[in-house]
């Protein structure tokens, strides 16, 4: 075990930036860093995309597992493992593949760098193959479902292997209640430690929105989609809400719609069936470091999310915290774990999911009103710099991290 100000952690996961302008998982990047800047050697193992090969990003190191010949491999990245599963189910065969190469890589890396924990990043494939580790190296293991290794997977075995997991972690967290009840029962123990994942707020309390309001008439009203173009996003409900608003207000209303996925060419076509080609623009993925500028340009955000058909739906919604930071006023619908982290009427409003009137209904009433606009935006601001600086997350990993470098039961290394 080495010495506490230098303890050695493993992340291992499915998804992590490969660049800069990257927005993959980018949450983990920031956490990585935060923990790095607080003394701790952090480690993170994550797919390649292409031929894998270690990096330092700041005071983090990246090692990349090449899985599959380079040209054929498409499991990971893109729309998500899941997304990109049921959009080819012939990706199915490169599943034992990804799982046996981050195995082979993590049990490796281990030994080599003498890491004294790994911290998996969702449960289904990451906390297995932590699993693994912990019962070789007999390391302490901390496994974090984000969401859609929560609500998806729903099957018998999905199910078992889940909640499998979770008791054999030596500590397992969740973003959101709604998370750790997807997964099991009050009963279950060890019971999880619910730590959202959280957001620079300084970066987008930061954003100019002059450059981009210049490309809209002066008295437009600007409203904001962030986040991956899936199903479960709910992007074609907000389309058809744009058509029901009144005429006088869909007029001077303008969509624009951030980020990359499956479903980009459908909801391109929707917007010609619905007669909205003029009013919405599809911008693809921004960085990181532009996208303040969006949130502050912002009159309003909306995350219409819904549950797929698969299950899956938003354990969190790390853009909802975004818009919070970055002085938008935020929509959103109640479904997975928002409500954990919108308040209805105090720091946005919620809407049912699924219904595009609804949606229609508080975007108007929120376009003409400016003072709740404004109300909400300052609670909002007040409650992610008090609980969702990455500053304050940051800590409290850090803290679960040194509680288990301390239990000698769990530290009996044979690395060592």
């Amino acid at each position: 075990m080495s010495q506490q100000q230098g303890l050695k952690v493993l992340f291992l996961t499915s998804s992590y930036p490969r660049s800069q302008e990257d927005t993959a998982s980018v949450f983990l990047r920031y956490l990585a860093e935060q923990l790095a800047s607080r003394g701790l050697e952090i480690h993170v193992l994550a797919p390649a995309d292409g031929k894998g090969k270690p990096t330092t990003d700041g005071k983090v190191t990246v090692h990349r597992f090449q899985y599959f010949p380079s040209r054929l491999q498409a499991l990971a990245y893109g729309s998500g493992i899941i997304a990109n599963l049921q959009r080819s189910p012939r990706l199915w065969m490169q599943v034992p593949f990804f799982v046996l190469a981050m195995t082979y890589s993590l049990l490796r890396l281990i030994r080599r760098e003498q890491i004294d924990l790994v911290h998996a990043h969702w449960i289904v494939p990451q906390g297995v193959v932590g699993l693994v580790a912990r019962f070789v190296f007999r390391i302490p293991l901390v496994t974090t479902a984000h969401g859609a290794d929560a609500f998806a997977l729903r099957g018998t075995f999905s199910k078992f292997l889940k909640r499998w997991v979770v008791t054999q972690s030596d500590i397992w967290t969740t973003n959101t209640q709604a998370t750790s009840a997807a997964i099991a029962s009050p009963r279950l123990t060890p019971e999880p430690r619910v730590i959202p994942m959280g957001v620079d707020v300084d970066l987008f309390a930061g954003g100019d929105p002059t450059s981009l309001r210049r490309k809209l008439p002066e008295d437009e009203f600007l409203v904001l989609f962030v986040g991956r173009l899936v199903d479960k996003k709910g992007c074609h409900n907000l389309l058809e809400a744009l058509t029901l608003l009144p005429s006088a207000l869909r007029n001077r209303t303008t969509l624009w719609i951030v980020g990359d996925g499956d479903q980009k060419s459908e909801l391109e076509q929707a917007t010609k069936d619905f007669a909205l080609v003029q009013k919405v623009k599809f911008w693809g993925t921004i960085s990181n470091r532009h996208l303040p500028q969006f949130y502050a340009a912002a009159d309003l955000f909306i995350a219409p999310s819904i549950e797929a058909a698969s299950g899956d739906t938003e354990g969190q919604g790390v853009v909802i915290l975004e818009a919070f930071a970055g002085h938008a006023c935020v929509l959103a619908t109640r479904t997975g774990g928002i409500d954990s982290v919108v308040r209805d009427n105090v720091t946005g409003l919620l809407v049912a999911p699924n219904r595009p009137r609804d949606i229609a209904l508080a975007i108007e009433k929120l376009l003409n009103d400016p003072d709740l606009r404004t109300r909400l935006v300052k609670n909002a601001f007040k409650e992610v710099k008090a609980r969702y600086d990455w500053e304050r997350i940051a800590g409290e990993f850090e803290s679960l991290y040194r509680t288990l470098a301390d239990r000698p039961s769990r530290c009996s290394n044979p690395k060592n």
